[in-house]
């Protein structure tokens, strides 16, 4: 798996501090900004982001620093992007994005999309993205996990990222 030996430390970090900025001048160039669909939820995990990139690493997924920067539909920025490809030069991966959320939670997002590796023009146009074939596939692997996770509504966490991006501001 391409990169699966990268850890995201000091990477994910340079990657956090540029990515918003890397955003505004694609946005300019005809790229717009990336959030994450609400039907590319795939559940809210009960450990802490570290634990959950552990885990995806364990699982073949490799960590994707050059994805662009994702966020929720609230605003939260996105805390890791991981990519699994049944081979190096698959046709189709598994994009997971992660959000790590207070009390060592993390958002798990999740769709099926073109192999930048292969596909670089269909991955960059965004061609047959499957947010709903992400998101099964991905809890294919939850559940081989053995850890505890929920899956909200919708409105229910909108409204709950919607109290958090508001009581993280008024801080």
């Amino acid at each position: 798996m391409l990169g699966t030996d990268v850890r995201p430390t000091m990477a994910r970090r340079l990657r956090r501090r540029l990515g918003p900025a890397i955003d505004r001048v694609a946005k300019r160039i005809g790229q717009p900004e990336y959030h994450v669909w609400p039907k590319g939820y795939v559940a809210t995990v009960s450990l802490p982001i570290a634990a959950v990139e552990e885990r995806l690493r364990d699982a073949g997924f490799a960590w994707d620093p050059v994805s662009l920067y994702h966020y929720t539909p609230v605003g939260n920025d996105s805390d890791g992007s991981w990519t699994y490809r049944s081979s190096w030069l698959a046709d189709r991966q598994l994009h997971v994005v992660l959000f790590e959320r207070r009390g060592d939670r993390t958002d798990v997002y999740a769709h099926a999309e073109y192999s930048w590796l292969r596909h670089p023009l269909k991955h960059a146009e965004q061609e047959a993205i499957r947010r709903s074939t992400g998101v099964a596939a991905m809890r294919r692997v939850l559940e081989t996990w053995d850890v505890e996770y929920t899956r909200k509504s919708i409105v229910t966490r909108t409204a709950r990222q919607a109290l958090t991006r508001l009581r993280d501001e008024l801080r």
